[in-house]
Protein backbone atom coordinates (compact mmCIF):
# COMPACT_ATOMS: atom_id res chain seq x y z
CA UNK A 1 0.00 0.00 0.00
CA UNK A 2 1.34 3.65 -1.19
CA UNK A 3 1.69 5.85 1.34
CA UNK A 4 -0.48 9.15 1.16
CA UNK A 5 2.31 11.47 2.32
CA UNK A 6 4.24 13.08 -0.17
CA UNK A 7 7.50 16.13 0.16
CA UNK A 8 6.53 19.36 -0.90
CA UNK A 9 8.68 20.40 -3.48
CA UNK A 10 11.42 22.71 -2.99
CA UNK A 11 11.18 26.57 -4.02
CA UNK A 12 12.97 26.52 -7.48
CA UNK A 13 15.81 28.65 -5.76
CA UNK A 14 16.34 26.14 -3.28
CA UNK A 15 16.39 23.67 -5.28
CA UNK A 16 18.81 24.93 -7.38
CA UNK A 17 21.01 26.26 -4.36
CA UNK A 18 20.47 22.31 -2.97
CA UNK A 19 21.22 20.98 -6.53
CA UNK A 20 24.41 22.48 -7.25
CA UNK A 21 25.70 21.80 -3.51
CA UNK A 22 28.24 18.72 -4.17
CA UNK A 23 28.50 16.01 -0.81
CA UNK A 24 32.51 17.12 -0.65
CA UNK A 25 31.24 20.49 -0.24
CA UNK A 26 28.34 19.72 1.97
CA UNK A 27 31.26 18.02 4.09
CA UNK A 28 33.08 21.00 4.21
CA UNK A 29 30.53 23.33 5.16
CA UNK A 30 29.18 20.97 8.31
CA UNK A 31 32.88 21.15 9.03
CA UNK A 32 32.80 25.05 8.87
CA UNK A 33 29.62 25.26 10.79
CA UNK A 34 31.18 22.28 13.90
CA UNK A 35 34.48 24.03 13.88
CA UNK A 36 32.47 27.55 14.96
CA UNK A 37 30.03 26.08 17.13
CA UNK A 38 32.57 24.25 18.98
CA UNK A 39 35.67 27.52 18.98
CA UNK A 40 33.72 30.53 18.96
CA UNK A 41 32.55 30.76 22.29
CA UNK A 42 35.82 29.73 23.78
CA UNK A 43 37.53 32.35 21.19
CA UNK A 44 34.68 35.10 22.25
CA UNK A 45 35.18 34.61 26.05
CA UNK A 46 38.62 34.78 25.65
CA UNK A 47 38.65 38.01 23.48
CA UNK A 48 35.98 39.15 26.32
CA UNK A 49 38.75 38.58 29.39
CA UNK A 50 41.60 40.08 27.58
CA UNK A 51 39.82 43.10 27.24
CA UNK A 52 38.18 43.11 30.56
CA UNK A 53 41.93 42.41 31.89
CA UNK A 54 43.43 45.33 29.72
CA UNK A 55 45.44 42.61 27.73
CA UNK A 56 44.10 43.60 24.58
CA UNK A 57 42.71 47.01 24.62
CA UNK A 58 44.70 48.98 22.10
CA UNK A 59 47.80 51.12 24.27
CA UNK A 60 46.61 54.05 22.76
CA UNK A 61 43.36 53.96 24.67
CA UNK A 62 45.51 53.22 27.98
CA UNK A 63 47.89 55.87 27.34
CA UNK A 64 44.76 58.55 27.17
CA UNK A 65 43.09 56.75 30.09
CA UNK A 66 46.14 56.90 31.92
CA UNK A 67 46.01 60.59 31.46
CA UNK A 68 42.63 60.80 33.03
CA UNK A 69 42.74 58.68 36.12
CA UNK A 70 46.02 59.05 38.07
CA UNK A 71 46.04 55.97 40.04
CA UNK A 72 46.57 53.70 37.72
CA UNK A 73 49.71 51.45 36.83
CA UNK A 74 49.63 49.23 33.38
CA UNK A 75 51.94 46.41 32.36
CA UNK A 76 51.93 44.30 29.62
CA UNK A 77 54.12 41.91 27.95
CA UNK A 78 57.69 43.19 27.29
CA UNK A 79 57.37 43.55 23.89
CA UNK A 80 54.91 46.21 24.28
CA UNK A 81 56.98 48.46 26.51
CA UNK A 82 58.24 50.70 24.19
CA UNK A 83 55.18 51.07 22.26
CA UNK A 84 53.27 51.68 24.94
CA UNK A 85 55.54 54.86 26.00
CA UNK A 86 55.61 55.97 23.00
CA UNK A 87 51.58 56.44 23.13
CA UNK A 88 52.36 57.84 26.81
CA UNK A 89 55.01 60.49 24.49
CA UNK A 90 52.11 61.42 22.22
CA UNK A 91 50.14 62.36 24.84
CA UNK A 92 52.23 63.57 27.58
CA UNK A 93 54.58 66.05 25.43
CA UNK A 94 57.17 65.97 27.95
CA UNK A 95 59.77 68.67 27.85
CA UNK A 96 62.41 66.45 29.59
CA UNK A 97 62.48 62.88 27.86
CA UNK A 98 64.48 60.16 30.04
CA UNK A 99 65.67 56.81 27.89
CA UNK A 100 67.64 53.92 28.88
CA UNK A 101 67.16 50.51 30.46
CA UNK A 102 65.90 49.57 33.73
CA UNK A 103 68.86 51.12 35.59
CA UNK A 104 66.60 54.60 35.05
CA UNK A 105 63.14 53.25 36.14
CA UNK A 106 62.90 54.70 39.35
CA UNK A 107 63.28 58.38 38.25
CA UNK A 108 59.70 60.25 39.09
CA UNK A 109 58.03 63.19 36.87
CA UNK A 110 58.69 65.22 40.16
CA UNK A 111 62.45 64.95 40.02
CA UNK A 112 62.06 67.70 37.31
CA UNK A 113 59.33 69.67 38.13
CA UNK A 114 58.02 72.52 37.07
CA UNK A 115 59.30 70.90 33.80
CA UNK A 116 56.65 68.22 32.07
CA UNK A 117 59.10 65.02 32.28
CA UNK A 118 58.21 61.87 31.14
CA UNK A 119 60.38 58.62 32.13
CA UNK A 120 60.72 56.08 29.20
CA UNK A 121 63.22 53.74 30.60
CA UNK A 122 62.98 50.06 30.02
CA UNK A 123 62.01 50.76 26.63
CA UNK A 124 65.38 50.19 25.11
CA UNK A 125 68.99 48.40 26.40
CA UNK A 126 71.18 47.97 23.31
CA UNK A 127 72.51 51.47 22.34
CA UNK A 128 71.33 51.01 18.70
CA UNK A 129 67.71 50.25 20.36
CA UNK A 130 68.48 53.59 22.31
CA UNK A 131 68.82 55.79 19.01
CA UNK A 132 65.94 54.14 17.54
CA UNK A 133 63.64 54.62 20.20
CA UNK A 134 64.52 58.39 20.16
CA UNK A 135 64.08 58.72 16.68
CA UNK A 136 60.57 57.55 17.07
CA UNK A 137 60.13 59.66 20.50
CA UNK A 138 61.04 63.27 19.23
CA UNK A 139 59.02 62.92 15.91
CA UNK A 140 55.89 62.20 18.54
CA UNK A 141 57.07 64.90 20.71
CA UNK A 142 59.46 67.82 20.95
CA UNK A 143 61.63 67.47 24.07
CA UNK A 144 63.81 70.12 24.82
CA UNK A 145 66.26 67.81 26.62
CA UNK A 146 66.65 63.72 26.23
CA UNK A 147 68.24 62.26 29.35
CA UNK A 148 69.88 58.48 28.09
CA UNK A 149 71.06 56.00 30.67
CA UNK A 150 74.64 55.25 29.42
CA UNK A 151 76.65 52.45 30.95
CA UNK A 152 80.22 50.72 30.26
CA UNK A 153 78.32 47.57 29.72
CA UNK A 154 76.34 49.18 26.92
CA UNK A 155 79.55 49.52 24.70
CA UNK A 156 80.24 46.02 24.31
CA UNK A 157 79.49 44.22 21.22
CA UNK A 158 78.50 40.80 22.89
CA UNK A 159 76.22 42.03 25.12
CA UNK A 160 74.62 44.21 22.90
CA UNK A 161 73.88 41.53 20.43
CA UNK A 162 72.17 39.62 22.56
CA UNK A 163 70.25 42.21 23.64
CA UNK A 164 69.42 43.10 20.04
CA UNK A 165 67.82 39.94 19.38
CA UNK A 166 66.13 39.47 22.82
CA UNK A 167 64.57 42.88 23.45
CA UNK A 168 63.48 43.81 20.52
CA UNK A 169 60.28 45.33 20.82
CA UNK A 170 56.42 45.35 18.79
CA UNK A 171 56.16 48.57 17.37
CA UNK A 172 54.14 47.19 14.71
CA UNK A 173 51.10 46.14 16.71
CA UNK A 174 48.90 44.12 14.40
CA UNK A 175 47.13 40.95 13.71
CA UNK A 176 50.45 38.85 15.20
CA UNK A 177 50.02 41.03 18.53
CA UNK A 178 46.97 40.53 18.84
CA UNK A 179 47.16 37.11 18.74
CA UNK A 180 50.80 37.02 21.18
CA UNK A 181 48.30 38.92 23.74
CA UNK A 182 45.47 36.62 23.42
CA UNK A 183 47.89 34.01 23.83
CA UNK A 184 49.07 35.94 27.19
CA UNK A 185 45.28 35.80 28.26
CA UNK A 186 44.75 32.57 27.92
CA UNK A 187 48.01 31.76 30.07
CA UNK A 188 47.16 34.20 32.22
CA UNK A 189 43.57 32.01 32.54
CA UNK A 190 45.28 28.62 32.97
CA UNK A 191 47.83 29.67 35.60
CA UNK A 192 44.94 30.79 37.97
CA UNK A 193 43.45 27.62 37.41
CA UNK A 194 39.38 27.94 39.31
CA UNK A 195 37.02 29.29 36.75
CA UNK A 196 35.20 31.30 40.30
CA UNK A 197 39.31 32.57 40.37
CA UNK A 198 39.63 33.89 36.67
CA UNK A 199 35.69 35.38 37.01
CA UNK A 200 36.19 37.62 40.07
CA UNK A 201 39.77 38.17 38.88
CA UNK A 202 37.55 39.32 35.68
CA UNK A 203 34.66 41.30 36.88
CA UNK A 204 36.16 42.91 39.63
CA UNK A 205 38.99 45.88 39.41
CA UNK A 206 42.21 45.01 40.98
CA UNK A 207 44.43 47.17 42.86
CA UNK A 208 48.09 47.02 44.25
CA UNK A 209 48.57 47.30 48.39
CA UNK A 210 51.13 50.14 48.31
CA UNK A 211 49.59 53.08 46.71
CA UNK A 212 46.23 51.61 45.83
CA UNK A 213 46.57 51.82 42.17
CA UNK A 214 44.42 50.22 39.70
CA UNK A 215 45.85 47.25 37.97
CA UNK A 216 45.34 47.53 33.62
CA UNK A 217 47.03 44.47 32.27
CA UNK A 218 47.52 40.84 32.82
CA UNK A 219 51.03 40.89 33.84
CA UNK A 220 50.24 44.00 36.37
CA UNK A 221 47.60 41.98 37.53
CA UNK A 222 49.54 38.80 37.88
CA UNK A 223 52.76 41.09 39.33
CA UNK A 224 51.13 43.75 41.46
CA UNK A 225 52.99 46.37 40.12
CA UNK A 226 53.07 48.37 36.53
CA UNK A 227 54.19 51.61 34.90
CA UNK A 228 53.09 55.12 36.56
CA UNK A 229 51.44 57.42 34.47
CA UNK A 230 54.95 59.07 34.74
CA UNK A 231 56.15 56.26 33.09
CA UNK A 232 58.25 55.43 36.41
CA UNK A 233 58.05 51.74 36.81
CA UNK A 234 56.94 50.43 40.75
CA UNK A 235 58.80 48.01 42.49
CA UNK A 236 57.72 44.86 42.37
CA UNK A 237 57.02 43.09 45.45
CA UNK A 238 59.38 39.71 44.93
CA UNK A 239 62.24 42.42 44.51
CA UNK A 240 60.79 44.33 47.52
CA UNK A 241 60.84 41.44 49.56
CA UNK A 242 64.58 39.76 48.17
CA UNK A 243 66.20 43.16 47.99
CA UNK A 244 68.53 42.85 51.31
CA UNK A 245 69.71 39.45 50.18
CA UNK A 246 70.60 41.35 46.82
CA UNK A 247 72.37 43.94 47.94
CA UNK A 248 74.50 41.34 49.17
CA UNK A 249 75.59 40.00 46.25
CA UNK A 250 76.93 43.57 45.37
CA UNK A 251 79.92 42.42 42.53
CA UNK A 252 79.01 39.33 41.59
CA UNK A 253 75.33 40.81 40.72
CA UNK A 254 76.93 43.27 38.42
CA UNK A 255 79.26 41.28 36.72
CA UNK A 256 77.06 37.91 36.63
CA UNK A 257 74.28 40.51 34.84
CA UNK A 258 76.82 42.57 32.41
CA UNK A 259 79.49 40.70 30.98
CA UNK A 260 81.93 43.05 30.37
CA UNK A 261 85.04 43.71 27.61
CA UNK A 262 88.26 44.97 27.20
CA UNK A 263 87.85 48.03 25.40
CA UNK A 264 84.91 50.21 24.12
CA UNK A 265 83.56 49.12 20.49
CA UNK A 266 84.13 51.47 18.30
CA UNK A 267 80.79 49.97 16.66
CA UNK A 268 78.84 50.33 19.64
CA UNK A 269 80.38 54.18 19.41
CA UNK A 270 78.74 54.94 16.34
CA UNK A 271 75.50 54.45 17.85
CA UNK A 272 76.41 57.71 19.88
CA UNK A 273 77.45 59.32 17.13
CA UNK A 274 74.13 58.89 15.47
CA UNK A 275 72.24 59.83 18.30
CA UNK A 276 74.72 63.36 18.11
CA UNK A 277 73.49 63.48 14.17
CA UNK A 278 69.97 63.07 15.40
CA UNK A 279 69.86 65.90 17.99
CA UNK A 280 71.38 68.30 16.04
CA UNK A 281 68.71 67.87 13.55
CA UNK A 282 65.38 67.74 15.93
CA UNK A 283 67.02 70.14 18.30
CA UNK A 284 67.25 68.61 21.46
CA UNK A 285 70.09 68.66 24.05
CA UNK A 286 71.19 65.25 24.56
CA UNK A 287 72.55 64.55 28.44
CA UNK A 288 73.96 60.85 29.52
CA UNK A 289 74.55 59.83 32.55
CA UNK A 290 75.88 56.60 34.53
CA UNK A 291 73.73 56.02 37.33
CA UNK A 292 75.34 54.98 40.49
CA UNK A 293 76.13 51.34 41.64
CA UNK A 294 76.16 49.92 45.20
CA UNK A 295 80.04 50.60 46.46
CA UNK A 296 80.92 46.85 46.42
CA UNK A 297 80.40 46.61 43.05
CA UNK A 298 82.17 49.47 42.08
CA UNK A 299 85.30 48.60 44.21
CA UNK A 300 85.59 45.53 42.22
CA UNK A 301 85.29 46.93 38.75
CA UNK A 302 87.95 48.75 40.06
CA UNK A 303 90.25 47.16 41.67
CA UNK A 304 90.07 43.40 41.31
CA UNK A 305 92.87 42.00 39.04
CA UNK A 306 91.57 39.29 38.18
CA UNK A 307 88.37 40.80 36.60
CA UNK A 308 90.63 43.44 34.85
CA UNK A 309 90.92 42.22 31.21
CA UNK A 310 87.23 42.88 31.34
CA UNK A 311 86.60 45.99 33.05
CA UNK A 312 88.19 47.57 30.35
CA UNK A 313 84.78 48.92 29.60
CA UNK A 314 84.61 50.47 33.47
CA UNK A 315 87.57 52.17 32.72
CA UNK A 316 87.81 53.99 29.40
CA UNK A 317 84.06 55.32 29.55
CA UNK A 318 85.50 57.45 32.90
CA UNK A 319 88.44 58.46 30.80
CA UNK A 320 89.43 61.58 29.37
CA UNK A 321 89.60 60.78 25.80
CA UNK A 322 86.21 59.26 26.04
CA UNK A 323 84.86 62.57 27.99
CA UNK A 324 86.49 64.80 24.52
CA UNK A 325 85.17 62.66 22.48
CA UNK A 326 81.57 63.08 24.22
CA UNK A 327 82.02 66.86 24.39
CA UNK A 328 82.75 66.69 20.52
CA UNK A 329 79.88 65.11 19.88
CA UNK A 330 77.92 67.56 21.75
CA UNK A 331 76.73 65.40 24.27
CA UNK A 332 77.08 65.97 28.13
CA UNK A 333 78.04 63.01 29.83
CA UNK A 334 78.15 62.83 34.01
CA UNK A 335 79.95 59.82 35.55
CA UNK A 336 77.66 58.97 38.43
CA UNK A 337 78.34 55.38 39.26
CA UNK A 338 81.25 56.25 41.97
CA UNK A 339 79.17 58.85 44.72
CA UNK A 340 78.42 58.90 48.11
CA UNK A 341 75.25 57.76 46.92
CA UNK A 342 76.65 54.69 46.11
CA UNK A 343 77.99 54.13 50.02
CA UNK A 344 74.31 53.85 51.07
CA UNK A 345 72.29 50.54 50.42
CA UNK A 346 69.00 52.05 51.00
CA UNK A 347 69.65 54.33 47.86
CA UNK A 348 68.97 50.75 45.63
CA UNK A 349 66.66 47.81 45.77
CA UNK A 350 69.97 46.23 44.12
CA UNK A 351 73.29 46.87 43.20
CA UNK A 352 72.81 47.87 39.58
CA UNK A 353 69.09 49.78 40.63
CA UNK A 354 69.15 53.00 42.51
CA UNK A 355 65.52 53.18 44.16
CA UNK A 356 63.69 56.47 44.08
CA UNK A 357 65.75 57.79 46.72
CA UNK A 358 69.10 56.86 45.21
CA UNK A 359 67.68 58.42 41.48
CA UNK A 360 66.38 61.82 43.51
CA UNK A 361 70.22 62.27 45.40
CA UNK A 362 71.60 61.23 42.16
CA UNK A 363 69.98 64.75 40.21
CA UNK A 364 70.49 66.78 43.65
CA UNK A 365 73.96 66.11 43.24
CA UNK A 366 73.99 66.55 39.30
CA UNK A 367 71.90 70.33 40.14
CA UNK A 368 75.41 71.00 42.07
CA UNK A 369 77.25 70.98 38.49
CA UNK A 370 77.02 73.86 36.72
CA UNK A 371 76.60 71.74 33.40
CA UNK A 372 73.65 70.38 34.51
CA UNK A 373 72.24 72.77 36.53
CA UNK A 374 71.66 75.20 33.38
CA UNK A 375 69.45 73.02 31.51
CA UNK A 376 67.27 73.35 34.43
CA UNK A 377 66.98 76.94 36.00
CA UNK A 378 63.93 76.33 37.01
CA UNK A 379 64.04 73.44 39.36
CA UNK A 380 63.71 74.36 43.06
CA UNK A 381 67.11 72.45 44.59
CA UNK A 382 65.69 73.38 48.14
CA UNK A 383 62.20 71.56 47.40
CA UNK A 384 63.80 68.64 46.09
CA UNK A 385 66.12 68.22 49.15
CA UNK A 386 63.46 68.63 51.34
CA UNK A 387 61.48 65.54 49.62
CA UNK A 388 63.83 63.31 50.93
CA UNK A 389 62.94 64.00 54.65
CA UNK A 390 59.15 62.97 53.75
CA UNK A 391 59.70 59.49 54.66
CA UNK A 392 62.28 56.92 55.25
CA UNK A 393 61.61 54.31 53.05
CA UNK A 394 63.62 52.66 50.48
CA UNK A 395 61.62 51.97 47.97
CA UNK A 396 58.91 55.12 47.10
CA UNK A 397 59.37 58.53 48.17
CA UNK A 398 56.46 60.11 45.92
CA UNK A 399 52.84 57.94 46.97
Amino acid sequence: MQSSEFQEPLPPDAAKANAGLSPARRYIAILFALFALIFMPPFAALEWIGWRLGATVPLSVIAAEQSRVDRMLWLGTFKDYAPYKLERIKVVQPEVLLVGSSRCGQAREQMFRPYVAYNACLTAWPLTHVVDFIDRATLAAKPRVVVIALDYFLFGDFLAEAWRKERTMDFRQGFDSHRRKLHDVADFAIRIGDVDALMSVVTTPQFEAIDNNRLIGSEAIRGKFGFRNDGSVMVAPPYRNTSAETLSRGAQYVTSSFPGAPHLSEGQFHEIERLSRLSHERGFSVVAIQYPFLKSATDFLDTDEAYRPYSGLWRELRSEQTADRFAKLGIQFFDMSRTQISGNPQNFFDPAHPSERGMLKTYLALLAQPEFAKLFPRIDQNALAGDLHRKEEQFDLYH
